[in-house]
C-alpha cells in the first residue's frame, strides 16, 4: 500500500469521507481477487500523481463488508469516485491507468 492511499475500515471510514472539499477515490478489493492485486500498483501510482486533487483510499471487502454494502459493490475490483459525499463515477474491473486518471480529473 502506498502512503498516498488510506486503508479504510468501519472505524475510520467516516473520518476519511467527512474531510472537506476533496474528491474521494475508493478502491474496493479482496485478497483472493487476482485483478484486484493487479490493480493495486496502478491505483497507487494514480494516487501518488493525483494526491493534490483527490483523497485515495482502499476497502478490503472481506474486512469491511458493511462499507462495500453501503456502496452496492457487486464485483471487485471496483473504483468509486465521490464528490461532495456522492458517488459521481464508478470503474468496474481492471482497466488501463489512464481510465482511472480520467475519472478523477473529470470529478475534480
Amino acid at each position: 500500500m502506498s502512503n498516498d492511499v488510506t486503508s479504510l475500515n468501519v472505524a475510520n471510514f467516516s473520518e476519511f469521507m467527512d474531510s472537506p472539499g476533496r474528491v474521494k477515490v475508493l478502491r474496493f478489493w479482496a485478497t483472493w481477487c487476482r485483478p484486484c492485486i493487479a490493480l493495486e500498483p496502478v491505483f497507487n501510482e494514480v494516487a501518488t500523481e493525483m494526491k493534490d486533487s483527490a483523497g485515495f483510499a482502499e476497502v478490503d471487502i472481506d474486512k469491511a463488508p458493511e462499507i462495500a454494502g453501503t456502496f452496492g459493490i457487486r464485483s471487485v475490483p471496483t473504483v468509486v469516485v465521490m464528490k461532495d459525499g456522492q458517488p459521481v463515477d464508478m470503474v468496474v474491473g481492471l482497466n488501463p491507468k489512464d481510465r482511472y486518471t480520467q475519472v478523477v480529473k473529470a470529478a475534480s
